[in-house]
């Protein structure tokens, strides 16, 4: 019974933390030309007691928590999108067995979902969504606390 209730405290605990940005939150901006907009989504339970850092061309960009999401904006071009639980650098993004990456060929206008879920033996995958699922998954979602002023 002990072990359940701790279990229980641990969940409640780590769930209830805040999903943070540390760059500017696009969502409810126009999208200026020549950039396209990356949607990083955490779902409600999926990995519960994790949280994950996402970095994007090695820059952490914010720290995803159950039900929320995170929204910025990059150039045209190819970016590398990453997860971690651990704290570095990114400059090894995607080399550990709980870290995974995606890259993305942003095109002018274009945005990008992409779905965090959890692997079967710990650790974060990336999916990347259609717009159509992408844009249904983020409504109701909270948006990051931001930690990040222009």
């Amino acid at each position: 019974m002990n072990k359940l209730a701790v279990l229980f405290f641990l969940v409640a605990f780590t769930s209830c933390a805040s999903t943070k940005q540390y760059v500017s939150f696009t969502h409810d901006k126009p999208l200026e030309k020549g950039k396209g907009r990356i949607y990083v989504i955490k779902p409600g339970f999926a990995g519960s007691a994790v949280k994950t850092s996402i970095f994007s061309d090695d820059v952490l960009v914010g720290s995803a928590t159950n039900g929320s999401y995170l929204c910025w904006d990059v150039a045209e071009g190819m970016h590398k999108i990453g997860n971690t639980q651990f704290a570095h650098a990114g400059a090894t993004l995607g080399a550990g067995s709980a870290e995974d990456i995606v890259r993305i060929n942003v095109k002018d206008g274009n945005s990008y979902y992409i779905k965090i879920s959890p692997k079967y033996l710990g650790g974060m995958d990336f999916n990347i969504l259609s717009t159509k699922e992408g844009e249904q998954t983020i409504k109701g979602r909270k948006k990051p606390k931001l930690n990040y002023v222009d």
